[in-house]
C-alpha cells in the first residue's frame, strides 16, 4: 500500500511517501479500514517532533480517518462490524470492562494503550487496522472527507464545553484558537448549546470567517492579551474559557474568567510552560481542567449533527496523501482556517 512513514522526529520533510509499505493484517478483534480521508492535526505537528515519548518509530501518523471496512476478525465481526460499512475512529479503544469502563468513564479506561499514530499506525496510508471498539458507523449523508474531521474537532469540542466545562444555555464562552479545526467546530457546538460565543485569532484576514461562523464577537490579538477587549465587548467577565492554543493565550483567557468561571484546556500547541498566581486561583474560585479526547456518544452526536446540517464541516483544503509534509507546513505557519484533509 501508499502510506506516508516517520522514521525520525524532526521537521516536515521527515515525513517520507512510501509507496510499497507492506499492507496491515487485522487481528481477531480487529477490522482493516480502506482510507478515504485522513484530516491533519495540530496534535501530528507534536508527534512528529517528538512529543510523545512512547511513540514508536517508524510510524505512520495520523490519528483522525475515515474510511471503508474491508475485511473484519471473527472477534470485530461479532461485534457488528462488516465489510463495507462507513467508519470513522475514536482516538483509542477503550476496553469496556475496567472499573472506569464500567462506571462510565470510557476516556479514563485503564487499559486502553492503542494509540493511532503513536502506539499503532494512523490514517496517512491507504489501509489501516483498528481494534473494533476505536470505530463507529458515519451516517451515509456524511461525507468521508468531513467524517475524518469530526472526531477531534467537534467531537473534541462537545466533550469539553458539553461535559467538561458544564456550558449552559445563556452563558458566555471565549475560545481561543478559534480559527483551527477545534476552533471552528466549537464555534458552533457553544452555538448549539445556547452559548454567546467570543472567538479569539491571531489573524485580522480570518475575522470575517469566524463571524459567518456563528461567533457573536471576534477578537483579533496578534500578542494573545485580549482579556481587557472581552470584557468590554460583554460588559463584563466571561463564564467559561475554551483554551485551544496553550501558554500563549493561557493567561489571558484566566484573566478573561468571572469569579467561579470555568476553563477547560484542549490545545497545548507550544508545550511552554505556564504559570499561575495561586492566590488569585483561590481567590477568584476558577476551576482549571483539561480535557482529551470524546466519547463514542460524543461522536455519534457530532455525526448526527453535521448528518441533519446543523453542523458545517471546515475544510480548508484538501491534498494528496503524498502531500502530508505540505501540510504539516501549512499548519506550522497557521495558513489553515480549519482543517486540511489528506486523501489517499
Amino acid at each position: 500500500m501508499r502510506a506516508v512513514v516517520l522514521r525520525e522526529t524532526g521537521g516536515p520533510d521527515k515525513l517520507v511517501p512510501s509507496p510499497n509499505t507492506p499492507d496491515p493484517v487485522p487481528a481477531a478483534d480487529e477490522v482493516l479500514v480502506r482510507v478515504r480521508a485522513s484530516a491533519v492535526c495540530g496534535r501530528d505537528l507534536i508527534d512528529r517532533r517528538g512529543g510523545f515519548p512512547l511513540m514508536k518509530l517508524p510510524t505512520i501518523l495520523g490519528h483522525e480517518f475515515a474510511g471503508e471496512v474491508e475485511s473484519v476478525g471473527e472477534e470485530a465481526a461479532r461485534a457488528g462490524v462488516a465489510p463495507g460499512d462507513r467508519v470513522a475512529n475514536l482516538h483509542r479503544p477503550s476496553c469496556g470492562e475496567c472499573p472506569r469502563c464500567v462506571g462510565g468513564e470510557e476516556l479514563l479506561c485503564e487499559r486502553a494503550y492503542q494509540s493511532f499514530g503513536h502506539t499503532v499506525d494512523g490514517g496517512y496510508a491507504e489501509l489501516v487496522v483498528a481494534h473494533h471498539r476505536a470505530l463507529v458507523k458515519v451516517p451515509a449523508s456524511v461525507p468521508f472527507e468531513d467524517a475524518s474531521t469530526l472526531m477531534c474537532t467537534a467531537g473534541v469540542a462537545y466533550q469539553a464545553l458539553a461535559a467538561r466545562a458544564r456550558l449552559a444555555a445563556g452563558e458566555t464562552v471565549v475560545i481561543t484558537g478559534a480559527s483551527g479545526g477545534v476552533g471552528t467546530a466549537a464555534i458552533q457546538v457553544a452555538r448549539h448549546l445556547g452559548a454567546r460565543v467570543v472567538a479569539v485569532t491571531g489573524s485580522p484576514s480570518k475575522a470575517a470567517a469566524l463571524a459567518d461562523l456563528g461567533a457573536h464577537e471576534v477578537v483579533v490579538s496578534p500578542d494573545g492579551k485580549f482579556e481587557d477587549d472581552v470584557k468590554a465587548r460583554l460588559g463584563g467577565p466571561v463564564d467559561v474559557a475554551l483554551e485551544l492554543t496553550g501558554s500563549a493565550t493561557f493567561s489571558s483567557a484566566l484573566k478573561s474568567l468571572r469569579r467561579g468561571g470555568r476553563m477547560v484546556v484542549v490545545g497545548n500547541i507550544d508545550q511552554a510552560k505556564v504559570s499561575i498566581k495561586l492566590g488569585a486561583l483561590i481567590l477568584w474560585s476558577h476551576t482549571i481542567a483539561g480535557s482529551a479526547s470524546c466519547t463514542r456518544q460524543d461522536l455519534e452526536h457530532v455525526l448526527g449533527l453535521a448528518a441533519s446540517g446543523a453542523l458545517r464541516v471546515v475544510i480548508d483544503r484538501k491534498l494528496p496523501l503524498r502531500y502530508a509534509a505540505e501540510a504539516h507546513s501549512l499548519l506550522e505557519a497557521r495558513a489553515v482556517f480549519g482543517r486540511v484533509v489528506l486523501i489517499p
